[in-house]
C-alpha cells in the first residue's frame, strides 16, 4: 500500500492522473502541428505548382495584346501577402508586434488565395512575355505567408 502511495498519491483520494492526461494533451497538439504543417506545405506546393506549369502558357504576339492593366493589377496586390509576411516575420522577433503574427499570417494567406485566382486567370488570358513574367513573379510573391507558416509551425509550434 505504501507503494501505491508514493508513486500516486491522489489514488487514495479518487482524483485521477493528470500526468496521462497531460500526456494526451501533448499528443493531440503535436497531431495538430502535423496536420498544420502538412496543409501549409499542400497551399505552398499549390502555389510553387502554378508556377511551374505556367511555363507551358506560350507569350502572345504584341499585335494580338490588349492593355496589360489586369496583370499589373495581379502583380501589385501580389506585394500585400509578402508585406504581410513581413509584418509577421517581424512578430516573431520583436514582442510588441508578436500577437499579430497569426493575424497577420491569416490575412496574407486570404489575400494570397484571391492573388492565386486572379493569376490564373491571368495566365488564361494570356499576353505578352513581360505579362506572363509578371505574373509568375505575382505567384511566387503570393505564396510567401504558405512558405513562411510551413516554417513557423515547424519551429515555433
Amino acid at each position: 500500500m505504501d507503494a501505491l502511495v508514493a508513486t500516486c498519491p491522489g489514488a487514495l483520494l479518487g482524483l485521477p492522473d493528470l500526468d496521462r492526461l497531460r500526456e494526451i494533451l501533448e499528443r493531440i497538439q503535436q497531431i495538430l502541428v502535423m496536420g498544420g504543417v502538412a496543409l501549409s506545405a499542400l497551399g505552398a506546393l499549390c502555389f510553387l505548382g502554378l508556377w511551374v506549369v505556367s511555363f507551358v502558357r506560350k507569350p502572345a504576339a504584341a499585335a494580338s495584346v490588349r492593355h496589360p492593366v489586369f496583370t499589373r493589377l495581379v502583380h501589385g496586390l501580389a506585394f500585400v501577402p509578402a508585406a504581410l509576411s513581413f509584418v509577421a516575420g517581424l512578430g516573431v522577433v520583436f514582442a510588441p508586434l508578436a500577437p499579430f503574427v497569426l493575424k497577420a499570417l491569416a490575412a496574407a494567406i486570404l489575400v494570397a488565395a484571391l492573388v492565386w485566382l486572379l493569376a490564373v486567370v491571368a495566365f488564361w488570358m494570356g499576353g505578352t512575355a513581360r505579362d506572363l513574367h509578371r505574373v509568375r513573379r505575382a505567384v511566387l510573391l503570393a505564396g510567401t505567408p504558405w512558405y513562411c507558416l510551413v516554417v513557423f509551425l515547424a519551429t515555433y509550434l
